[in-house]
């Protein structure tokens, strides 16, 4: 396996807070973090916002005003989740419409991108440009249409946006190698590295299914990688933050970076005295799935009714106002019990059935002789299941030829569901073509 494919398919695993088995391997219900809230649980409503700390749900208006006393704030993501890019765009604009000076922290891009990423966000350069010039689509891979709504309102408003990351050569090397195998260069080029936190390593472990426990050394060295982009991530936002003493510091990152405030928190708290505070998009299922406990509570709660019904009016008494608003919007709005100290707020939005953009889920290197050799084909997707294999040579897409493996890229991400595509591919010297329409994959 190719080792910057091992960091990248590692990086995935953390942008979202819980794991494919929830009922083994639960990453939003573990004690750790913030030890006032730690111990207790909270119950995320369909489209509201839960203040943990408080413990109490507020509107949208109110985490705004809230946010006043903060000079960075972590809004976490899953990065291929159109509706987590849904909830940061609205704080984004919340914010801004506030009044508050904000500047936007990104996790896709490093600091040697930012002179792009002004060019773009003040009208010297296209999006065609801005997206060619900053290399996105090898710099993050993940589909550039999640994240256009943001940056149009970012170039709209002159909104400046800055690179927080680190080159992920470095993460790569570490991953495979360790840390021991960075050259005393790479070490002086590289920010701290803390590996030293129990709690971030109990989590990164839930995380990755308990890999330490099959392959401890391993683990060991993607641990190290993971810390190297908090480090780098934190340290980058503190940068940024004091470079731009008037503006409040938004951050951009997969939710893995951000949950518990153990990555880039845990950094920004003891590397500054900048306060912080942070968000995380729950997915909430559109019914709620009684579990025996539940069950049991409402078989009670209907045994009280029946008890009540027995009564007469006289004798019953009313609850107030809120205690019946409260139930009842327990009772209707779909929710998700996860433990208070996930984040400062929690924001519950709908769990989506399937992406909005196909991904193929194959990489390939760059392009030599007659085309795009594929070095992986990742199990249980589209490309896997029409029949692209490890070792097969892209000639050509819907009949076009590419000059690099950007452009190949930018090309697959504007695809859409339902849409054909077909591969010209070379294969043992033979030339063959895949063709089919683009559909979900039933593990999908």
């Amino acid at each position: 396996m190719s080792y910057r494919i091992l960091c990248l398919i590692f990086l995935f695993l953390l942008n979202t807070v819980s794991t494919a088995n929830e009922d083994q391997f639960d990453t939003e219900r573990l004690p750790i973090g913030n030890p006032e809230t730690k111990y207790n649980y909270c119950a995320v409503k369909l489209d509201r916002i839960f203040d943990t700390n408080a413990n109490t749900e507020v509107t949208l208006e109110q985490l705004i005003e809230r946010f006043n006393k903060f000079r960075i704030i972590m809004l976490g993501e899953s990065h291929t989740n159109e509706l987590h890019h849904e909830m940061q765009l609205n704080i984004i604009k919340g914010l801004f419409g506030a009044g508050l000076k904000i500047c936007l922290a990104l996790e896709m891009f490093n600091e040697s991108q930012d002179a792009v990423l002004d060019d773009y966000i003040y009208g010297k350069i296209t999006e065609e440009e801005f997206l060619d010039q900053s290399d996105y689509f090898n710099t993050w891979g993940h589909n550039y249409r999640y994240y256009k709504p943001i940056f149009n309102f970012a170039r709209e408003n002159k909104i400046r946006i800055f690179g927080i990351n680190i080159k992920h050569e470095y993460a790569s090397k570490i991953g495979s190698q360790g840390i021991s195998s960075l050259s005393p260069a790479e070490k002086q080029a590289i920010p701290g590295i803390d590996t030293t936190d129990i709690e971030h390593r109990f989590y990164i472990k839930t995380a990755m299914e308990g890999m330490d426990a099959l392959s401890p050394g391993q683990f060991s060295k993607i641990y190290a990688a993971q810390c190297l982009w908090d480090a780098a991530m934190g340290d980058g936002a503190i940068k940024v933050a004091k470079e731009n003493p008037e503006s409040t510091i938004i951050i951009l990152a997969g939710s893995g970076h951000v949950a518990y405030n153990l990555g880039i928190g845990r950094i920004i708290k003891k590397r500054s005295d900048l306060t912080f505070s942070s968000v995380i998009a729950i997915d909430v299922p559109d019914t709620i799935k009684e579990s025996a406990m539940m069950k049991v509570k409402t078989s009670l709660k209907k045994e009280k009714k029946e008890e009540d019904e027995k009564k007469s009016e006289k004798e019953k008494k009313m609850p107030p106002m809120a205690m019946m608003h409260g139930s009842g919007a327990m009772g209707t709005t779909p929710y998700k019990i996860v433990v208070r100290s996930l984040a400062d707020f929690l924001w519950g939005v709908h769990q989506e059935k399937q992406e909005k953009y196909p991904s193929f889920g194959f990489s390939i290197e760059e392009k030599n002789g007659q085309g795009f050799m594929v070095k992986r084909v990742i199990p249980e997707t589209i490309a896997e299941e029409k029949g692209i294999r490890k070792g097969d040579v892209v000639i050509s897409i819907d009949d076009k030829s590419f000059p690099d493996m950007a452009k190949l890229k930018k090309y697959l991400s504007f695809k859409d569901w339902n849409e054909n595509i077909s591969f010209k591919i070379l294969r043992d010297s033979k030339e063959i073509e895949i063709k089919f329409l683009i559909e979900p994959n039933e593990n999908q």
